[in-house]
């Protein structure tokens, strides 16, 4: 990935050489005499999940981004760190940054789960909306250096989370009683109170548990990230929810000191590259998740269906009330769920033409012929 982005900014630069503007889109380096830093930090997966791939763009991009004052020296999970102690490592200066998903985050700041999938929550456009022009970036910076001492950068709108990797059919509700299947963070927490067997496993240990049949079900990712991973050599059927879309995202969190020692503009410039991460990885991942979904379904035989209604309104119905319950006593959560209200009373009545921004329907081209 990162060689990819490198040679569309070479291949930038030779069509300025041509057109005599190769001062344009030449590769930037640091000015003789200016302060450069090199951030060391480390991402909670391996070097062959995406996640890692978005890493590397996002690092590379700082680096351009800063006329090479900040350059980038990233690891793969494991390599100095625990993989899930990314986050807090980095607030203690063991490394100065880390990658993670927000819910690595829920033993000092539990409601940063909700900047993760959330049953029922936000899908990731909304999520980016709600994000940058609903008051959820004031709300992250706050929660993250406050818990953490780190400054969040968001770098990865996951796309829509594959709702159920399972082995079983879910065609009523009791079809969850029982279900042996892993899951994270809330979601966890909430299927686990609707009678699922839960158990928390890191993604290295999934694939195993299912072939041995340990779990039934999984959820971890939108299908281009598990695909590689083998998801689907060891799943039947594909779930997915029939009304909404929800989204974690992946951030990277700075130690704070190292933050606020760098100068205004190299602070502004690695804002820029985090907003256009954040948003290429949107249109990079709905793009993958097609071509992927074809092969799942061709080569891998998995049936991709809708969850039944009836299942997915009680789990969003017991999620709303399952995290006003818990916002009660987590003035963080409570925050959170304020700024999800105003910004539905502010939008709430334009949210179903979101999805008609980008319709396909059932169909590719032309409704007649095969065009």
């Amino acid at each position: 990935m990162k060689r990819r982005m490198k040679g569309i900014v070479l291949g930038c630069a030779l069509c300025a050489m041509a057109m005599g503007l190769l001062t344009t889109f030449a590769v930037p380096q640091a000015a003789a005499g200016e302060k450069t830093w090199t951030w060391n930090g480390q991402a909670f997966c391996a070097r062959a999940n995406r996640l890692f791939e978005l890493g590397e763009d996002f690092g590379y991009m700082i680096e351009k981004y800063t006329n090479g004052r900040v350059k980038i020296d990233f690891h793969s999970a494991g390599e100095i760190v625990p993989a899930m102690q990314v986050i807090d490592a980095a607030g203690q200066g063991i490394i100065d940054f880390g990658q993670a998903c927000p819910c690595v985050a829920k033993p000092k700041a539990y409601a940063a789960q909700w900047f993760c999938d959330a049953p029922g929550a936000q899908s990731p456009i909304e999520q980016i909306i709600w994000y940058y022009h609903g008051g959820g970036k004031q709300l992250m910076d706050e929660i993250f250096e406050k818990r953490y001492h780190v400054h969040p950068l968001p770098m990865i709108a996951i796309t829509t989370e594959i709702w159920l990797y399972s082995n079983k059919k879910i065609n009523t509700l009791k079809d969850l009683t029982g279900l042996k299947m892993r899951a994270a963070g809330v979601r966890g927490e909430v299927l686990t109170r609707m009678g699922a067997s839960v158990v928390v496993l890191p993604g290295s240990e999934m694939v195993p548990a299912m072939e041995r049949g340990v779990i039934d079900a999984m959820e971890y990712s939108s299908i281009n990230c598990t695909y590689p991973l083998g998801f689907c050599d060891v799943t039947k059927y594909l779930y997915m929810h029939p009304s909404k879309s929800t989204s974690p995202m992946n951030l990277w969190g700075v130690n704070l000191d190292l933050w606020n020692e760098l100068p205004k503009d190299i602070q502004e410039a690695i804002e820029r590259a985090s907003r256009d991460a954040y948003m290429r990885s949107l249109t990079w991942g709905i793009e993958q998740d097609f071509l992927t979904l074809k092969k799942a379904v061709e080569e891998k035989h998995c049936e991709v269906l809708l969850l039944p209604t009836e299942v997915t309104k009680a789990v969003d119905e017991a999620s709303a009330d399952y995290y006003y319950e818990k916002a009660k006593t987590d003035k963080d959560l409570a925050r959170i769920l304020a700024s999800w209200a105003e910004f539905k009373k502010n939008f709430g009545a334009y949210a179903k033409w979101l999805d008609y921004f980008d319709m396909t329907g059932d169909h590719l081209g032309l409704v007649k012929g095969n065009s």
